[in-house]
């Protein structure tokens, strides 16, 4: 016989349910699932409980995916804050610039189901959702990004703390925009094969480096 299903009470066990929720959407999508196709009744299902027990953690599907995208990126920032106190201070600015953009860039390149969800953050993630739901989740956003450009600061302080936000604040609508064109439709993928439409692939990893370190240098340079 199943068991029945039984309502969390203790906040430990309210976080316990979220994150079963959130580790079933992580691994839907990390299958391949597509974004489009993910339903709640499907989510719900892998997730060992009834669609009207998602509703009572979140308000929507939109909501739960926002919620994986915090928590994906907050986890790689914090990653990346320890790779970035690795960097040699000693080291040419020049040097220390390109070690930084690739720490970013392969820190993100590693997560997919991040960058997929943050491809379709102004698309899809941030519709259905409630104004609160929105604003609870960019002040998790401004968290991470400040915590993040500190330590970028740390590691090239010849460019101010406001400068590595506003590199971060660019680079963020870099990986929304590039991530889809660097992982296209496989009809796209077969198309690019012939050599003369090469110059139309996109390495997502070093373009995002490459993009990071020019955006670096340029502003050092203008101050």
């Amino acid at each position: 016989m199943a068991t029945a299903y039984q309502r969390a009470r203790s906040p430990e066990q309210k976080a316990e349910r979220t994150e079963q929720i959130l580790s079933a959407a992580e691994t839907m999508l990390a299958e391949g699932q597509a974004i489009a196709t993910l339903s709640l009744n499907e989510l719900a299902r892998r997730a060992g409980m009834a669609k009207s027990n998602v509703y009572r953690y979140f308000e929507s599907r939109e909501a739960v995916l926002l919620a994986l995208l915090e928590e994906r990126t907050e986890a790689w920032s914090r990653e990346a804050a320890e790779a970035l106190a690795a960097i040699e201070r000693r080291g040419s600015v020049a040097h220390r610039i390109e070690q930084s953009s690739e720490i970013m860039a392969r820190g993100v390149g590693a997560r997919p189901v991040m960058c997929q969800l943050m491809s379709v953050l102004p698309s899809v993630l941030e519709h259905n959702v409630s104004v609160e739901v929105v604003q609870g989740y960019k002040m998790a956003s401004l968290a991470v990004m400040h915590d993040l450009a500190e330590a970028m600061h740390r590691a090239v302080p010849e460019l101010s703390l406001p400068a590595h936000g506003e590199l971060l604040h660019h680079a963020f609508a870099f990986i929304v925009g590039s991530w889809p064109l660097a992982h296209p439709a496989p009809v796209v993928v077969q198309a690019l094969e012939v050599p003369e439409l090469a110059g139309l692939r996109h390495d997502f990893e070093r373009e995002l480096s490459r993009v990071v370190g020019l955006m670096a240098r340029g502003m050092l340079a203008v101050g």
